[in-house]
């Protein structure tokens, strides 16, 4: 299994309406992307946050369904939607 992470720092004028809906739609990609088992998203309450606030985790079979994923074009609008929303990001990936 694949794990992908991508951790986030938006920009003050970003409004919690707007990471809502963006991460909802990134949430709705599950069902629309063969191979990936869980998307997950959430608000970051850890005292070690340095700013970034919110989480996205994506739990795929294996490294071609995280290429479907990150190719498939809703994702590809939602990346760059994010890209203008935030200030920071943070990604990793890895197998497990």
């Amino acid at each position: 299994m694949i794990v992908h992470i991508a951790i986030f720092k938006w920009k003050s004028e970003v409004t919690k309406e707007e990471v809502e809906k963006v991460l909802a739609d990134v949430r709705a990609l599950k069902a629309k992307c063969k191979g990936v088992i869980d998307i997950i998203c959430g608000e970051n309450f850890s005292r070690y946050s340095e700013g970034f606030t919110h989480a996205i985790v994506v739990l795929a079979e294996d490294q071609k369904a995280l290429v479907g994923y990150r190719n498939h074009t809703l994702h590809q609008a939602l990346a760059e939607e994010i890209e203008e929303m935030e200030e920071r990001g943070i990604g990793m990936d890895f197998h497990t």
